[in-house]
């Protein structure tokens, strides 16, 4: 349609008036499917151009986001139509330097209920009138989606708490024996000489006491993996996380003869996660990493999208697993460490579903592993993902 109508203006001298007629009916016609399409949507769209300026909006944004009444909004300005400042104010900041970290999620109240929407804001450039561009914003009712989230969020909390209970009640069988033993061996050697001579109290209650402080780590642990993760989701890039846990880790790193490599494309798409809880599985990875490295060797910390999905993946050189081994690994209180809680992947499992993603892991016994976190890319962010795609996987350095 584009085309014909190009080639139209390009001919517009040549035509007659029944000619004419024809194309911006046409044109009419393509616009009020268009519109119906638009319209069809659950989504809200609303479209402005560089002053704000609405140029058209569905007639469901109303009901999605506080909007005064009116039949039409055309031709109206945004921040008139729009009565929620907090709205309005995002949706400036956006339009005029595209905030990262930007919460793009808000919530009213609808009747007895809370309604909760996402807002993202795209700026699209045109080639006619040259320079002039215009905003597109979406908004979508997340209300049913979140709720559902939470539902399976709960439901994968329960299902791991039972797995997780039935690895307590394993682990403290070890150290409660133990101290079963050693108060039958103090109560004999009571019995036995009447008395207690300081070097019986203190082998004993030495062990009793190390036996307590296991039993007390093993329930910190279990509260810790178990404990509802206070998430909080930012729609922003993830490069600045990753770079800046690998300078901590450097040092460290290092210390063990371990080469640090990152690899982070030039182009990422934004995705919605949590900084705090990133850092925390990227460091248990690159612990792992530096646990089986024990003689030295090359760590590589890589970031870049493919498909729909961002993917952070940490390589090391180390001493590699077997399938057997691979099969456990994301098991409560499995580890293959001497000193190990046998929890840190467990958590790194939990935090990659609290983000809607997921882990894996490729190892090949003598010759490293490769943990890798899938995080999915937002529906906002698609648009800028097939630019992306256009350009050469690149990396910065």
């Amino acid at each position: 349609m584009r085309k014909f109508v190009q080639r139209a203006i390009a001919k517009i001298d040549q035509l007659d008036s029944r000619q004419i007629v024809a194309v911006l009916e046409s044109l009419s016609t393509e616009l009020e499917m268009l519109e119906n399409v638009l319209e069809s949507i659950d989504d809200g769209v609303i479209l402005t151009d560089a002053k704000f300026i609405i140029r058209y909006a569905t007639a469901n944004c109303r009901t999605l986001v506080p909007m005064i009444r009116s039949r039409s909004y055309e031709g109206m300005a945004l921040e008139e139509a729009i009565t929620d400042e907090h709205v309005m104010a995002f949706i400036k900041a956006q339009a005029q330097v595209r905030s990262d970290d930007e919460e793009n999620e808000f919530s009213f109240q609808k009747g007895d209920k809370i309604q909760t929407v996402a807002i993202s804001v795209t700026s699209y450039q045109m080639q006619r009138p040259a320079g002039a561009h215009f905003f597109v914003i979406m908004i979508t009712d997340v209300t049913a989606h979140n709720a559902a989230e939470r539902r399976l969020r709960r439901s994968e909390n329960l299902a791991s708490m039972t797995t997780m209970a039935a690895g307590v009640a394993h682990e403290i069988k070890n150290p409660l024996a133990a101290m079963d033993i050693h108060l039958q061996l103090l109560r004999k050697a009571f019995i036995r000489n009447g008395c207690l001579t300081s070097d019986d109290a203190d082998r004993y209650l030495n062990v009793l006491e190390e036996e307590i402080t296991r039993l007390n780590t093993i329930v910190v642990d279990f509260l810790f993996a178990v404990r509802p993760l206070d998430s909080r989701l930012r729609l922003g890039q993830i490069r600045a996380t990753v770079r800046e846990v690998c300078d901590f880790a450097k040092v460290e790193l290092a210390a063990h003869k371990i080469t640090l490599s990152e690899k982070i494309a030039s182009f990422l798409p934004r995705i919605n996660y949590d900084d705090h809880l990133v850092k925390q599985a990227l460091l248990n990875l690159i612990k792992n990493a530096m646990a089986a490295m024990e003689g030295g060797g090359t760590l590589v910390v890589e970031v870049r999208h493919e498909g729909n999905e961002l993917l952070l993946a940490v390589s090391d050189t180390g001493v590699g697993m077997d399938d057997e081994t691979i099969a456990k690994l994301f098991e409560p209180y499995f580890t293959t460490k001497a000193s190990g809680t046998g929890l840190g992947l467990t958590m790194v499992y939990k935090i990659m579903k609290e983000h809607g993603g997921d882990v894996t892991v490729h190892s090949k016994k003598g010759e490293g592993t490769v943990f890798t976190l899938h995080f999915p890319v937002p529906e906002s962010e698609y648009l800028a993902l097939s630019e992306g795609r256009q350009l050469e996987t690149t990396y910065e350095t």
